[in-house]
């Protein structure tokens, strides 16, 4: 055993002295600074790329923004003639794998960004700004229940995995939220940009520690107009084959009927149609939903009531006969109008305030 431990301390004595001062300053937390470290973060959405409600996913076009200080990067400003050095590119990533770095990760991330671009400057204090601009997907999790008026907010989350909140945190200044937005002229074609807010909490980590985290929350607001010719129009004219059976004269009992089961079967097409395009919509309890279901019963009453009537019609006597026809008149402007209320509260009442 002696001669195998005598080899390993070895080993490890090779190791220390190889290690280069680049490798240990990419370990080491910045000397001279108060701990924990405070890393400013400022995030910037430059475009939302697609938004999938059926997976739950984001495609963000982002740009985040980083600064600590670091004073081993302070150099004199009279010697070298720049208060800032900027580095772009691959100078920019060299010069990271050389420094200390926070190590940001966001949580909800998934997979590698793509299409990353980064530049840096260091300041003659010792103060480095890290920028990264880069596409890449995101895990959201998305409330359809007030589809197509929702409102929905995804949350960017924040973290350092290599540092305990003892050692590092993450932070968010007035400043920084100054420059942090949603760019408004690049949102998806379906979304509306409605705000962003920054929110720190702390989560338990390994062994027990805690490790800080900031949640970057960007609230965006469907643009429910382009779903009218895609949604509204073709229910409403399928219940409007109601308005037919009610108003037309020389329609029989069996046409009445063809027309109300064949509506109530372009009704059920179209629910199947929209839970396909828009998981939730259907399933949900959302507007569209409401509206659907009380499509069906909707179809089925005027079928009874107008049948009815009509059997009640023939079979009374010419003063009941006047009452029963006076009764189906009013009856063919309370039923499409009765209905035509309760769809439009069901979509104001679901509108966000």
């Amino acid at each position: 055993m002696r001669p195998f431990a005598a080899i390993l301390s070895l080993i490890l004595t090779l190791l220390c002295l190889t290690s280069t001062p680049a490798e240990a300053a990419q370990t080491e937390l910045p000397t001279g600074a108060q701990l924990p470290v405070r890393v400013r973060v400022a995030v910037r959405v430059l475009k939302v790329l697609s938004i999938k409600e059926v997976v739950g996913e984001g495609r963000l076009f982002v740009e985040v923004t980083q600064r600590w200080t670091d004073r081993r990067q302070a150099f004199d400003p009279v010697a070298i003639g720049f208060g800032r050095l900027d580095r772009t590119g691959a100078g920019a990533d060299e010069y990271l794998k050389s420094i200390w770095t926070p190590g940001l990760e966001i949580e909800n991330r998934i997979g590698e960004p793509e299409a990353r671009t980064v530049a840096t400057s260091t300041y003659a204090n010792g103060e480095v700004m890290l920028i990264e601009r880069y596409e890449a997907r995101f895990r959201f999790g998305l409330n359809l229940n007030a589809f197509p008026f929702d409102r929905q907010d995804l949350t960017l989350s924040f973290f350092l995995p290599r540092h305990a909140a003892q050692d590092a945190i993450l932070i968010s200044t007035e400043s920084d939220r100054d420059i942090s937005g949603i760019e408004d002229t690049t949102a998806s074609v379906d979304w509306r940009a409605a705000g962003l807010r920054f929110a720190n909490r702390d989560a338990m980590g390994w062994n027990a520690r805690s490790y800080s985290k900031l949640d970057v929350t960007m609230t965006l607001a469907r643009i429910s107009t382009h779903y009218l010719l895609r949604i509204f129009v073709p229910i409403m004219a399928v219940l409007a084959v109601s308005v037919f059976v009610l108003w037309a004269p020389d329609l029989t009992s069996k046409d009445k009927g063809t027309l109300i089961f064949s509506s109530l079967l372009a009704l059920a097409a179209i629910s199947f149609t929209f839970e396909s395009s828009f998981p939730g919509c259907i399933s949900l309890n959302t507007p569209v939903a409401q509206i659907i279901s009380l499509g069906y019963m909707y179809l089925i009453v005027v079928l009874i009531a107008d049948m009815s009537l009509e059997t009640l019609s023939r079979r009374a006597q010419a003063v009941s006969g006047a009452v029963i026809d006076e009764l189906r008149l009013q009856m063919r402007w309370a039923l499409p109008c009765i209905m035509t209320a309760i769809c439009v509260g069901a979509a104001i009442r679901a509108i966000p305030t």
